[in-house]
């Protein structure tokens, strides 16, 4: 194959005379022309190094050239040092098989040579479709997915159909799960080449034996550790791959990132791989930060696990309804919140508000006179603490008031 393809990609760039790529559709070197003079660093880069900028494959990626049925323009991007380029996609029945870039920094490039170029896609497709067959998702990531099933007997089946060796290499496994969102600006192709593409760069540089694998808008990876991975290690890997991640997204998307505790061997990296994804969940639906691990869940660890059709006022304790019914601004509720989070301690409550502690103690005096709480039993405490935090999960902007409005 390799002959054939670098011969059509040689021939194309001497009738242009312009420096030609062909790319896999995650937008990975397959093979290129020499220079012509009209390369840009990302070209340079990507030839000497077979791999381009996480940043240049986002750009590639975030202008949905993997749904493109004929030539578009990628347009420059001065920040990387990439000069603009024609990408015409290597389809066939429909199927991309290959990106076929032409740099064109002037956009001087003529009918008669787009022709060309879409002569040598046609061929490539043919031959491409022919020779190696597509398989979109390998037999390795299909395994991963059936280790993470929820049904049993898939995850035996799973186990039983590792490589040799693969226990000793997974003796400990931590699972991230990696969730989009904000994915608004983003098709469905461009986020899943983009998480492939993440998922590669992110096991390249990352010491750990690792399988991954990407599902709908959910990306996992499942560390191995001869020994358990402390929280803080599954902390820098997700800080990694949310980096490359980043750089792949182009600004179209983000993502939340869960880390899961570390379990003893891949029979039970589905309860890893399951905390990671609830932890994910939490952070982008709870906690500010993008990156949020199993232990730091605290309370919310059992709550997340409310199905979402039943999240509702219905299920809030009666000493929270009770205080909304006296709460129209929704001080009081803001107050006790600060008032709980911060261990009864007025002053720090305050600080938190800022509010005289005057202005606090009124207000609790108040739920104290209106609704017969008090906060200085045990119970009560529990049930307001726990109520606020299921408000949480149903009202995603109830902490962001918290802190602005007092």
């Amino acid at each position: 194959m390799a002959d054939y393809v670098q011969d059509q990609i040689d021939r194309l760039a001497d009738a242009l005379q312009r420096s030609v790529v062909l790319d896999d559709p995650a937008v990975r070197l397959v093979c290129a022309s020499r220079h012509f003079g009209d390369e840009d660093k990302v070209r340079v880069r990507a030839v000497l190094q077979r791999e381009a900028d996480a940043r240049a494959v986002g750009h590639v990626l975030a202008h949905g050239v993997t749904s493109w049925k004929s030539a578009g323009v990628i347009p420059p991007n001065p920040d990387i040092g990439m000069r603009s380029r024609v990408c015409t996609p290597v389809r066939w029945r429909d199927e991309l098989l290959g990106l076929l870039m032409v740099m064109d920094a002037e956009g001087t490039l003529t009918e008669a040579e787009l022709r060309q170029v879409n002569e040598t896609a046609a061929a490539l497709a043919v031959f491409l479709a022919t020779d190696t067959p597509a398989q979109e998702v390998s037999d390795d990531e299909l395994i991963t997915r059936d280790l993470l099933a929820v049904d049993s007997a898939v995850r035996r089946g799973a186990l039983a159909a590792l490589p040799a060796g693969t226990d000793d290499r997974f003796a400990h496994v931590t699972a991230l799960a990696l969730t989009v969102s904000n994915a608004d600006r983003a098709r469905r192709p461009h986020r899943e080449a983009a998480l492939r593409a993440a998922l590669s760069r992110f096991a390249g540089v990352e010491p750990y034996p690792i399988r991954i694998a990407v599902e709908d808008d959910t990306a996992w990876v499942l560390l191995g550790t001869s020994e358990p991975m402390p929280s803080t290690a599954s902390r820098r890997r997700a800080e990694r791959l949310a980096g490359i991640v980043d750089d792949l997204a182009a600004g179209r998307f983000s993502c939340t990132i869960g880390a899961g505790r570390a379990v003893v061997g891949l029979e039970l990296a589905h309860q890893s791989a399951e905390q990671a994804r609830v932890a994910a969940d939490a952070a982008g639906r709870v906690f500010a930060d993008r990156i949020l691990l199993w232990d730091d869940l605290g309370v919310y660890a059992p709550l997340m696990q409310i199905p979402s059709d039943l999240l509702s006022t219905a299920i809030l304790p009666a000493e929270i309804l009770r205080v909304q019914e006296i709460d129209k601004d929704g001080h009081l509720l803001r107050t006790i919140a600060a008032f709980l989070d911060h261990a009864g301690s007025g002053p720090d409550a305050a600080r938190a508000l800022h509010v005289h502690r005057t202005t606090l103690y009124y207000r609790l005096q108040r739920v104290k006179e209106q609704t017969g709480l008090d906060l200085a039993d045990g119970r009560t405490r529990l049930a307001l603490h726990v109520g606020l935090a299921v408000l949480r999960l149903i009202d995603s902007g109830f902490d962001s008031r918290c802190k602005n409005t007092s």
